[in-house]
């Protein structure tokens, strides 16, 4: 059985690596068949393996830069191995200041030492409103190079 100081440090490692915004520490911290849910639904982000989340992720990492995560509140639950947390990011994106709100529950393997699963609850109006505009930007910004 996990104890509640592995699931608080492995919760806390993969807090340090987007903090570090760096894919490989990310991917490290999942285990090899976690699965990655971004909620609401109306979100429209389908769940994903490993491999769908680093294509999904990764792809958007250089468009922001000193990205870092706030610990609000933490609420861990040994008997069931799973981290609930309220975090806010900020960060500096390519069209100026970023910063969003979210509810994560982490779930992890039977040792504690990696997330099997990754529920995800972002600040849906924002994220409804931000996301497309950087693509939009994104597309003005590679035509104008080209």
């Amino acid at each position: 059985m996990a104890s509640r100081s592995s699931l608080d440090q492995t919760a806390q490692t993969l807090l340090s690596a987007y903090n570090s915004w760096d894919i490989e520490a990310i991917m490290d911290v999942r285990a090899a068949d976690c699965m990655n849910f971004i909620h609401p639904a109306s979100l429209g982000v389908q769940p994903m393996n490993n491999e769908q989340y680093a294509a999904f992720f990764t792809p958007n990492m250089p468009m922001f830069k000193d990205f870092h995560l706030t610990v609000h509140d933490t609420i861990i639950d040994e008997a069931a191995r799973k981290v609930n947390m309220r975090l806010t990011s900020t960060a500096t994106s390519v069209m100026g200041d970023y910063s969003n709100q979210y509810m994560v529950t982490l779930q992890m393997t039977e040792d504690g030492r990696k997330v099997e699963r990754f529920d995800e609850f972002a600040d849906s109006k924002f994220s409804a409103e931000f996301f497309p505009k950087l693509r939009e930007f994104m597309s003005q910004s590679s035509k104008a190079d080209t």
